[in-house]
């Protein structure tokens, strides 16, 4: 689609740099009564953190190392009125921080095997202090961090089972962590007024990390095509920030989810389009109030979304003067990026509808050439383009550069998604029917045959019926008379399965054809 596509999970934060774990951190010592070992760690900590802001991540290696090293050997400063050293469970907490800490920088530099040996000791390092302990609560904080970020290890290592595993498990942690708190609160014997004042912050702060982590499960469970459970999860990561700031739900925070709503109401198996658009003009009123009206880069993503679900709604005159509004934006000096190849897609898309499909296959090249530059197609915006010039070639008649490009679109999904991803069923359908246009029959059953095995591996029995319906087509056209009952049976199970009503086309044409099938044999005749 042409609409902003942002469900990437790698805009998930560091864990190193955005709390202050080591300064009278959540039921931490006081500053005061900290021992000068764990000074001492805590500010090799900072300074690391510092590095890694800067993105000097040799320095912060080196002071988090460093850090490390001295939990290790502890040292006792006697000239120090704090001098002594911390318990076992504070000094696992450090560890497992520091730990996270360096995983992160492994992460940046793309070290990712490093950083699941790192990831890996703070997750063990987390789970050795005991759930009775004062520091089990800071445990669980760093445990969830570091889950988090072996989850975006294993998202970059397009792992995406194993990281929405980690990431759910994260969530556990951080739900455990809302549980002690809340515990905290009911149990609370009242002893002053600042008292109350840093739990109910607490719980604040920890129902925002809980908001931001339920929001990275949405986005992994739309990248592997679960677009169910990621609009439940959006909508509870929703909740939850309205629940903490129920007067303030368009931070930039609230307007992602809002975006990333709209796009999964207005994904195709939805089609809720104007709740999607709902969505996407308050997402531009406050960004087009931001910028005091003027036509600024930072509202093209939402005109480009308005665009898009007024195409889906069939106003393609209005998708086409959006689009184009937001292609003079984007090309008025204002470099290269990813909304221009959004808005040539959605042009492309308005100007098919209306009849030119010329118009339209130019406006899609140019989509193509602006994301080339951009830095690649391989990505979620290059798969559409891909998808909606076959659809052009197709509807021109040129079936040769269809093929052409539904298998471009068919690699570029299989790198994106794996090779078994549910995201492969339709473009092999699709390939497998520009086949049958150019009377490639033993093509086309290879790759129909292809797309019912997908479907068959996500249990998904409409799917699956469907294409045995189409596969026994095939064969009685080839003349297959047995492997095409086989498959018209097989089509009839599925949609019973998948509870499809009668009236359903492909159950219509199931029944027809295995009753004609079934008379040819009382005939004796020819089906």
């Amino acid at each position: 689609f042409g609409k902003t596509n942002s469900a990437d999970g790698t805009d998930r934060r560091d864990a190193a740099t955005d709390r202050e774990y080591d300064e009278q951190s959540r039921d931490s010592p006081a500053q005061d009564e900290r021992t000068a070992e764990e000074k001492e760690i805590s500010l090799l900590n900072d300074k690391g953190n510092e590095f890694f802001v800067r993105g000097e991540f040799n320095g912060a290696l080196r002071m988090y190392s460093e850090a490390l090293k001295l939990l290790k050997k502890p040292v006792v400063i006697k000239s120090d009125p704090g001098a002594g050293t911390m318990d076992a469970a504070m000094r696992r907490f450090h560890t497992a921080r520091l730990l996270v800490n360096i995983g992160a920088v492994h992460i940046r530099r793309e070290c990712y095997e490093d950083a699941t040996s790192s990831l890996e000791l703070s997750i063990r390092s987390s789970k050795l202090i005991p759930d009775k302990s004062v520091h089990y609560y800071r445990s669980l904080e760093v445990l969830s961090d570091a889950l988090e970020n072996l989850g975006l290890v294993y998202y970059k290592e397009k792992d995406l089972t194993i990281s929405l595993v980690m990431y759910n498990d994260a969530l556990d942690a951080r739900k455990a962590c809302l549980d002690l708190l809340e515990q905290k609160w009911k149990n609370r014997i009242i002893k002053s007024k600042d008292e109350i004042r840093k739990i109910k912050e607490e719980r604040v702060a920890c129902k925002m990390e809980l908001a931001s982590t339920v929001q990275q499960i949405a986005l992994l469970e739309e990248r592997q095509g679960n677009i169910g459970n990621a609009i439940q999860r959006c909508e509870e990561a929703l909740a939850i920030k309205k629940e903490v700031s129920p007067n303030d739900t368009l931070d930039e925070n609230s307007l992602t989810l809002l975006n990333a709503l709209g796009r999964l109401y207005s994904h195709r198996s939805v089609g809720w389009y104007k709740e999607a658009l709902n969505n996407f003009e308050k997402v531009y009123k406050v960004k087009s109030e931001l910028h005091n009206g003027e036509d600024h880069l930072d509202i093209v993503p939402s005109i480009n979304n308005i665009a898009y679900v007024n195409g889906e709604l069939g106003n393609y005159r209005q998708c086409l003067n959006l689009s184009l509004r937001a292609i003079d934006i984007c090309t008025d000096g204002r470099g290269i990026n990813k909304e221009t190849v959004a808005a040539y897609t959605n042009k492309g898309y308005a100007l098919h509808n209306m009849g030119d499909d010329k118009g339209a296959l130019s406006a899609y090249m140019d989509a193509l050439e602006y994301l080339s530059k951009c830095g690649s197609d391989v990505d979620l915006m290059g798969i559409n383009l891909h998808q909606k010039m076959a659809q052009v070639f197709i509807s021109m008649g040129h079936v040769d550069e269809a093929i052409s490009s539904i298998e471009s679109l068919i690699e570029a999904k299989t790198e994106v998604f794996g090779g078994e991803s549910k995201e492969l069923a339709s473009p092999f359908r699709e390939l497998g029917d520009c086949y049958e246009l150019s009377n490639e029959l033993d093509l086309c059953l290879k790759c129909h045959t292809r797309s019912l095995r997908i479907y068959k591996h996500h249990n998904d029995k409409e799917g699956a019926a469907k294409q045995h319906n189409k596969i026994a087509n095939i064969h009685k056209r080839k003349g297959n008379r047995e492997e095409s009952i086989d498959h018209y049976m097989a089509a009839l199970w599925h949609s019973r399965e998948a509870k499809l009503p009668s009236t359903d086309p492909t159950v219509a044409d199931t029944i027809k054809n295995v009753a004609a099938f079934q008379n040819s044999q009382n005939r004796g005749g020819m089906w």
